[in-house]
């Protein structure tokens, strides 16, 4: 009997310690650097990921690293490394549609399920889509760039920052519902095709409005069109695809945070509390300068978005 009581005690004391420990590790968090993963080469996302990693480590009193870590089509090499990171709340990545939505709809043998393997902590920013082309097309509307591209077939490239992202999807798009003579040209990421696309090698990129702005800005690009559904404040002289003549040709680009699946939610929860209370005040003039609308709400809500 004793020797029953003496096991029964010793259950009861593991049972209690680890009650007594759980909430531990998320009350200290976070005692070391964390890592943003971007899926992408350097440039393009990496404005919007140190906005987050600067407040982030002002709030929590860490030092939060940026690492680009691109490859495979459309960020997947990045975003896997996080499905398979630990879920302590020191590996997260700047989400975009790319790898999170678009992928596990394009490729039959992604080795990832951003669903079941990867934690919503909160939506960040919501920016539409620009239709871009370098200076050299003689073209400045849609309807006058379809033409030229079927005028000139075989010569008229398109800039994506690679297979499987909302960039190449909405040129696909385009040469479905036009007859757009234009060929696909994946890259690594927004700067190279950019950078491309401004040197003349490519004719015309699909990009948000914040990597992109700049250039239209300078003369360095011209836009044609936006894929929002009404005119953005930011460019309001700037026609929808709508507006274009491509009826229902509409959508956005948007950035969140992820954390590995089985991350703690106090975690999660204090995350989001962070970046919520950085979108309601000086975070949200900075992203609207960026051409995007700030979006903040509870990770159930960016979970509509992330696909659960």
């Amino acid at each position: 009997m004793t020797s029953h009581r003496m096991t029964v005690s010793a259950m009861l004391a593991a049972v209690l310690c680890v009650i007594a420990t759980a909430p531990t590790a998320a009350q200290t968090y976070p005692s070391r650097p964390i890592k943003i993963i971007v899926p992408f080469a350097p440039g393009g996302a990496d404005v919007m990921a140190r906005l987050v990693a600067d407040r982030l480590s002002a709030s929590l009193g860490q030092p939060v690293v940026i690492e680009n870590r691109p490859g495979g089509a459309g960020g997947t090499v990045g975003t896997k490394a996080v499905t398979t990171a630990d879920p302590d709340g020191y590996t997260l990545t700047l989400a975009s549609p790319g790898p999170i939505t678009v992928a596990p709809v394009v490729y039959k043998n992604l080795d990832y399920d951003p669903v079941k393997q990867l934690a919503p902590i909160g939506l960040i920013a919501l920016s539409p889509f620009v239709l871009a082309v370098n200076p050299d097309v003689p073209a400045k509307t849609v309807s006058e760039f379809v033409a030229y591209s079927k005028a000139n077939p075989g010569k008229v490239n398109f800039a994506t920052p690679g297979f499987g992202t909302s960039s190449h999807l909405f040129g696909e798009l385009l040469k479905l519902r036009t007859g757009a003579e234009i060929l696909h040209v994946p890259y690594r990421g927004a700067t190279p095709a950019i950078a491309d696309l401004v040197a003349g090698q490519v004719q015309m990129f699909f990009d948000n409005i914040r990597n992109v702005q700049p250039f239209i800005q300078s003369g360095k690009l011209r836009a044609l069109a936006v894929t929002s559904e009404k005119r953005h404040p930011e460019m309001p002289e700037l026609p929808t695809m709508i507006e274009s003549g491509i009826d229902g040709f509409f959508g956005y680009y948007w950035n969140g945070l992820l954390a590995p699946a089985g991350t703690p939610q106090p975690i999660i929860d204090r995350l989001n509390a962070i970046i919520n209370e950085g979108l309601r005040t000086d975070m949200s003039s900075i992203v609207i300068r960026l051409g995007m609308e700030p979006k903040f709400g509870t990770p159930q809500d960016f979970a509509k978005i992330h696909g659960r």
